[in-house]
């Protein structure tokens, strides 16, 4: 190779690096010039926008949540207190039609001759009679200390004569814990006002008569949606 050739290619050389360097510098100002378009565009997006959705859906989300924890039904176990049950909220309780009250009845009468067991009010008392060692009736009466008038009574008769029973004398029935109870229209003569509950126990030696008196309709009333809660409470040995 000669000293001409030689530097021909020198010169070849210089060129195309000059080139190759042109050619990097523009790729170089286009990739910069694409990354400050995209950071442009990505500046220009309204971000808050977005983070109020998100928000919003999160308030309703707690919401929907909240709404589903309240629609869920309450559940009460039958027989337990107040405290023991696991809803907040009391619910009715019907017997014999009608809505029972048994805030009242605290204090418990027992014997052990037929294994009668009943709740009564507080403030009340109680006077029981025995004829040859078993319980014949007894009958709660308002202490001085009560609420409602003396002249109140419950009075619970034992029936060993069963087959005197008569279901006509009895305007209602129905079966509770698997013990019949026949139940009359509430009856007045002049002012006071009775009503009687007649409990067939089946195979049991004796049946029960429970029976309201009132010295008038407006003290019957009052009463009677905690004596049929006595009423219920009412149990004996069969």
């Amino acid at each position: 190779m000669n000293h001409i050739d030689f530097q021909l290619k020198i010169k070849n050389q210089k060129f195309d690096w000059f080139v190759s360097l042109r050619k990097s510098v523009y790729y170089s100002l286009i990739v910069h010039l694409v990354c400050v378009i995209i950071i442009q565009l990505l500046l220009g997006i309204d971000f808050s926008e977005s983070a109020r959705i998100r928000i919003k859906k999160i308030k309703q989300f707690a919401v929907e949540l909240k709404e589903l924890e309240e629609s869920k039904p309450q559940v009460t176990i039958e027989g337990l207190s107040k405290r023991d049950t696991t809803t907040n909220k009391l619910e009715k309780v019907i017997f014999a039609g009608i809505e029972i009250d048994t805030t009242s009845i605290i204090n418990r009468y027992e014997e052990n001759t037929l294994n009668v067991s009943i709740l009564f009010p507080v403030g009340w008392i109680y006077f029981d009679n025995q004829v040859k060692n078993i319980i014949d009736g007894i009958i709660f009466i308002p202490g001085e200390n009560s609420n409602y008038d003396r002249r109140l009574s419950v009075l619970i008769q034992v029936n060993t004569q069963k087959n005197l029973f008569n279901s006509g004398l009895y305007d209602s029935s129905f079966t509770f814990n698997r013990v019949e109870y026949y139940i009359s229209k509430p009856q007045k003569i002049f002012e006071q006002v009775t009503q009687t509950v007649y409990i067939r126990t089946g195979s049991f030696k004796a049946d029960f008569i429970i029976k309201l008196t009132s010295p008038n309709e407006i003290e019957f009333k009052k009463f009677q949606s905690t004596f049929f809660a006595m009423v219920r409470s009412f149990s004996a040995g069969y």
